[in-house]
Formats: C-alpha cells, sequence, structure tokens
C-alpha cells in the first residue's frame, strides 16, 4: 500500500470519538501485521517496534476534531479530516519507521481531548530508558523544525454566593466573573523570540451559571484556555486573583501538556542546516516524551496549522514528498 492510498484508508475512518480510534488502530494493526512487524496497544496507545533497543520515538495522534471536511484529492491536494492534523503527519511517521530498524512508532489516541494515551505511556516507561533518545511529534510546521510548542491549559474560575431574589442588591457571581474577564487582561504576560515573538495568552472560552431569570444564581464559572511560553503561568494568574471572590482550579479531567523548549543548543545549531528553526504556536504532546523519558523532541510535519481544525483541511502533496526528504535528513543527522 503506498503513501496516498494509506492516508485515504485512514481518512476514511472517523476518529473523532473512542470507537472510531479502536477501528483506526485495529486498521494499522493489520497493515503492520502484513508487513511482519511487531505490534500493540499500550495504555490506549498503538505501537509499532521492531525490538527493544530503540533510540528514535516517532509521535503523532490518530484522533480528530469533530467537525468532518468531506475526502476528495483535487489539484494534487488531499482534503479530509484529519489530513494534517495529524493522519497526514502519521503517515510520514510511518514511513520513517519503515526506513529506520532502532525507531518505535507511538500514536496517540485523544490528543485533542485529555492527552491521557501519551501521559500515561510516558509514565509507564519513564525510569525503563537508560540511553538519550530523540523523539520526533508530528504536527502541521509547514515542513519547519520546531524546537517547542505551547503549554495548554484549562483554567476554571468559579464564584459563589448564597442565591436570592433578583431584586435584592448584594454579590452577585456574574458580576464578579465580568470583573475577572476584564480586569485579567492586565496580568502581565512573558513572550519568548525563535524566529519571530511568541507570546502566552488567556482567553474566556466557556461560561456558564444562573438558573431563572429572576433568581441571583449560587454560583457561576468561565473556563479561560491558557497557552503558555513561560514556566509558572497557573501561579501567576493564582496570584493575580487572590483578592477576586472566587475559586480557581485547573480542569481535573486533563492531563496537560506544559511549554516546552529544547535546550540542547548544538543540537539545534546541526538544525538549522537542514531548514528553518521555529516553535509550535499551539501545543502537542512533545512537553511528556521531554519531560518523563528525557528525550530531545522536535515537532515537524507538513501542513499549515492554520489550516487545521477548518473545512478546508488538506495535504499538499508535492509538501508531502519534501517532508519525507527533510524528515529522513533529520534522523540522519541526529544519528551522525
Amino acid at each position: 500500500m503506498n503513501n496516498i492510498d494509506l492516508l485515504i484508508e485512514l481518512l476514511k475512518i472517523k476518529t473523532d470519538n473512542p470507537v472510531g480510534v479502536k477501528r483506526a488502530f485495529k486498521f494499522l494493526k493489520n497493515y503492520f501485521d502484513s508487513l511482519n512487524i511487531k505490534n500493540k496497544i499500550i495504555e490506549n496507545c498503538f505501537v509499532a517496534y521492531r525490538n527493544k533497543d530503540f533510540d528514535l520515538i516517532l509521535n503523532s495522534h490518530i484522533d480528530t476534531v469533530k467537525f468532518q471536511t468531506p475526502i476528495k484529492i483535487e489539484d494534487n491536494k488531499i482534503y479530509g479530516t484529519g489530513s494534517i492534523d495529524a493522519k497526514g503527519n502519521i503517515v510520514l511517521l510511518i514511513n520513517t519507521f519503515l526506513n529506520n530498524d532502532n525507531s518505535i512508532l507511538v500514536i496517540s489516541p485523544d490528543e485533542e481531548k485529555n492527552s491521557s494515551g501519551v501521559y500515561n505511556f510516558c509514565q509507564k516507561f519513564k525510569n525503563k530508558i537508560n540511553k538519550e533518545i530523540f523523539c520526533i511529534v508530528g504536527e502541521p510546521t509547514d515542513l519547519n523544525i520546531c524546537i517547542g510548542h505551547k503549554g495548554r491549559f484549562e483554567v476554571i474560575v468559579k464564584s459563589r454566593t448564597a442565591p436570592r431574589h433578583s431584586s435584592i442588591p448584594g454579590d452577585n457571581p456574574i458580576e464578579e466573573l465580568a470583573k475577572i474577564i476584564l480586569d485579567i487582561k492586565n496580568l502581565p504576560l512573558n513572550s519568548i523570540v525563535i524566529d519571530k515573538k511568541y507570546s502566552s495568552s488567556i482567553t474566556p472560552t466557556l461560561i456558564s451559571g444562573g438558573l431563572e431569570s429572576n433568581v441571583i444564581p449560587p454560583e457561576a464559572e468561565v473556563l479561560f484556555d491558557v497557552r503558555s511560553v513561560e514556566n509558572d503561568i497557573i501561579k501567576k494568574i493564582k496570584n493575580f486573583l487572590k483578592n477576586y471572590k472566587c475559586e480557581i482550579y485547573l480542569n481535573p479531567n486533563r492531563f496537560y501538556s506544559d511549554f516546552y523548549l529544547l535546550n540542547d543548543k548544538n543540537l539545534i545549531k546541526k538544525l538549522e542546516n537542514i531548514g528553518k528553526i521555529s516553535f509550535f504556536n499551539a501545543t502537542c504532546e512533545a512537553y511528556f516524551f521531554n519531560k518523563f523519558l528525557r528525550a530531545k523532541t522536535i515537532i515537524f510535519g507538513v501542513g499549515k496549522l492554520e489550516l487545521a481544525h477548518t473545512k478546508n483541511e488538506f495535504l499538499d502533496l508535492d509538501e508531502f514528498k519534501k517532508g519525507l526528504k527533510k524528515i529522513n535528513k533529520i534522523v540522519n543527522l541526529v544519528r551522525e
């Protein structure tokens, strides 16, 4: 099966839910079984390997967002949900895996949701790897070599009071949240410069509260999507809001990928000889491989990030061919 056929088959499997992810993993099992390559499910991740003596981890995720783009091939482009985020990049990594004996392929089941798969995979092996490991995480980086990514947190801020008739003045959780949403814009946030400037952000994305139109609600809450290029941003938020009438906590239903930046200057200098060094302006799972497995990790793949999660998501096949060559150069350079 060639790369295009493999991608089309993966795109046909809707993986915005756990059942679809299992179907995709069954398809991959049959694919690797046909090649007589060992594979298994480890902590809900699909893992293909030849032996335990690997020095290269190749990772991406099979799950997609709910939004579905119809599959079609037009003008040398393959359209479809997951074509770049990240099934096209999975195919890129599969090709790389097949050409590198001392590598392991780890495909995540839930990167778009809570990253429990990769988190638990890394926890399982964190004390079992005693050698230097290099890791490539496949995401749409437009063929740039990204040496880090933003951290992502879901911070919930909740305000409470005693419920009462709406005509009686006093504390109102909705008003308190309104003040917080406006005032948190004054919190100084850090930035970093790689190929350009990247900044932290705190964005309210979900808000809830209220019982009836004539009742002051007992509680209301807002969820902030926090993207970080700095350490300890949660502590900074809590300190900023300590004088407000609210509770602050992380959404307990996620495993959080914190801000990550490769700190090996010699390796970065080597990588500069292959292509543009950049920074992934979103969040991915590279942090976990570095944090728990001490892997020197980069993010690399085909596709523009701004096309991911849109109705126009597509994989440019000419760019894909360039990606195949470039990722092999990266692997060969690291192994020199």
